[in-house]
């Protein structure tokens, strides 16, 4: 993964070695300390607007307890006046300690004999940013020298102290060596964590019994390489991240064989995608299809990132996802819509399963399976499919019983569809593995429903389930018509019930609808066709959240065709008990 961001490093590579190294800000305004360069005096604060070329400020991330290394300084303004005056104050000694060589320490006298002014120039104007609803500003320094303001990058001394303090770590811990990278005898150090957080060798679990002193050994790296790295993390971290639910999504190429034009248009194109369609979770399929225009040449690699602060820990890392996978997504996802006459809200894609999923987040079990499910969409490979519709009926339970009767059947119907619709997605991408049932000599508009999703409908207790959750939504219908309330579903076991049970509810039905004189030939009809099933089905094997979600998917059919059923007019207002 390192050696990838190592190439795209090189594509993008300026002659201008802090070109390299800086990071892009992109904050929209800031607070610039103004000095005279000759002779070298403050001047004054002024508020600034984010120049073109944002590189020219020499930023890097400064989070945590790190200092000295940018004369750019990033400041929030989400906490009241109390905490910014303090942050203000942390945010200036920061500045501060880039300032520490002995070229600069005049700079360094100036920013301290003015401190008390300063802090109060740069909380007057975060003040002013924050009435008008800005989140951070940057804290940043130029210096005049005529008529003219230089930037940072346009002041050598600045410039060159940037680049010192860049590598100073690693001119401190050098050796002689060999780079991981490139292959070259070098002076070398451990310190790839400098660009990427989620390398820190003394961390549990990064690089099991390494004692940090060996790191050297393990993952060495020359400055050549730790700049190609940093360039090349810039570019990732900024230009091909998309946000995915609570987490970013590094969006990192490579090519089998190197060609260096081609890999600057395929990160041009991510680069593109990721700045009109920030969302990967709102947006997945036109994503999918842009990063799917490349030949086979192209592999991706996805890196599923939780970053706080200065930490950055990879919850999931996808390697080698071709854009023929890509594509195989966005086609049967498009010829599923079109086979379930499903709108755009409907459609089965990552973040309608993180919904199913109820939303995992943190260490948790749920979390660790989502994830797994995302991994196994990406690579094709299979994932238990009884442990998806356990997710699933649990989110249909919950929803079954925080609804009133008179949302309750619209409330688990429109769950158990978007389900219906996952599964079968699922199972056209190989992810699942059902097999088609034997074809049925039966004729008629229910069998002909049933051969619509024959992957899905492949054996008769799953008929016979569904038919009865047909009948099941009809009664609960005629019933809130009839009394404003659904008391049947009280029978229902909470969605926990076994072949049995939906079994017995049968005649229960039979006589419900008879009681209210919505009895019709063609109910007696598909009380038939279904007793039929339930005998080929006496030996099955079925575990209960299968069962459950397949008689809920009935439910959510009963008021569709075929399954829709006239009701009778004749009045009957039932027994109490339902």
């Amino acid at each position: 993964m390192l050696t990838k961001v190592i190439e795209i490093g090189k594509a993008f590579e300026s002659e201008e070695i802090y070109r390299n190294l800086a990071e892009p800000v992109t904050i929209e305004k800031g607070i610039v300390i103004v000095f005279n360069a000759d002779p070298i005096q403050y001047v004054r604060t002024r508020i600034d607007e984010k120049p073109i070329d944002s590189k020219s400020l020499l930023y890097v991330s400064q989070k945590g307890n790190i200092f000295g290394k940018s004369c750019t300084v990033n400041l929030s303004l989400s906490k009241g006046e109390k905490e910014l005056r303090e942050d203000v104050q942390k945010t200036f000694k920061k500045l501060c300690a880039f300032f520490k060589s002995d070229k600069l320490q005049q700079f360094k006298n100036e920013l301290e004999m003015n401190q008390d002014s300063i802090l109060e120039e740069i909380v007057q104007r975060s003040l002013e940013f924050k009435q008008k609803g800005a989140k951070s500003a940057y804290v940043s320094v130029c210096v005049k020298v005529g008529e003219e303001e230089l930037r940072p990058a346009e002041y050598d001394p600045f410039k060159e102290q940037f680049i010192k303090q860049m590598f100073q770590k690693a001119e401190k811990t050098a050796e002689e060596g060999v780079c991981a990278f490139c292959g070259e005898k070098r002076s070398v150090s451990s310190t790839v964590n400098e660009v990427f957080t989620f390398a820190t060798f003394d961390k549990p679990g990064f690089c099991p019994n390494l004692r940090k002193r060996d790191a050297v050994k393990v993952l060495p790296v020359c400055n050549e390489c730790k700049t190609y790295l940093k360039n090349g993390a810039n570019k990732l971290m900024h230009d091909l991240a998309f946000d995915f639910l609570n987490v970013k999504l590094w969006v990192l190429p490579s090519l089998l064989s190197e060609n260096r034009e081609y890999l600057l248009r395929v990160v041009k194109s991510i680069e593109n995608t990721s700045k009109e369609l920030k969302n990967f979770a709102q947006n997945e399929r036109k994503i999918e299809n842009a990063l799917s225009q490349f030949d086979e040449r192209v592999f991706y690699d996805f890196l599923f990132m939780h970053i706080d602060k200065s930490q950055q820990k990879i919850e999931l890392h996808i390697t080698q996802i071709s854009p023929t996978r890509l594509k195989t997504l966005v086609d049967k996802a498009q010829s599923l819509v079109e086979r379930l006459d499903l709108n755009e809200n409907e459609q089965p894609n990552l973040l309608r399963i993180w919904l199913l999923y109820q939303k995992p987040t943190g260490e948790t079990q749920g979390k660790k399976d989502y994830l797994e499910l995302v991994r196994c969409i990406f690579q094709g490979e299979n994932y238990n499919h009884q442990r998806f519709l356990w997710y699933c009926m649990r989110t249909i339970r919950k929803n079954a019983f925080t609804h009133g009767d008179e949302n309750v059947l619209f409330a688990v119907g429109d769950i158990a569809k978007q389900v219906f619709a996952c599964v079968l997605y699922l199972n056209e991408i190989g992810v699942f593995k059902f097999s088609k049932g034997e074809s049925s000599m039966e004729s008629g508009s229910v069998q002909q429903f049933f051969e619509k999703f024959p992957e899905f409908f492949n054996q008769p207790w799953k008929k016979a389930v569904f038919l009865t959750g047909v009948l099941t939504g009809r009664l609960l219908s005629v019933q809130y018509v009839k009394r404003r309330a659904t008391p049947f579903f009280s029978k229902l076991k909470g969605l926990k019930m076994n072949l049995r049970d939906v079994q017995g509810l049968l005649p229960e039905i039979r006589n419900k609808f008879q009681q209210y004189k919505s009895f019709s030939k063609r109910l007696e009809e598909l009380i038939q066709l279904i007793s039929q099933y339930y005998l080929q089905s006496a030996d099955s094997k079925i575990s209960t959240d299968e069962l459950n979600f397949v008689f809920t998917l009935g439910l959510s059919y009963a008021n569709v065709e075929p399954f829709k059923t006239e009701m009778s007019e004749e009045g009957g207002e039932g027994e109490e008990n339902g």
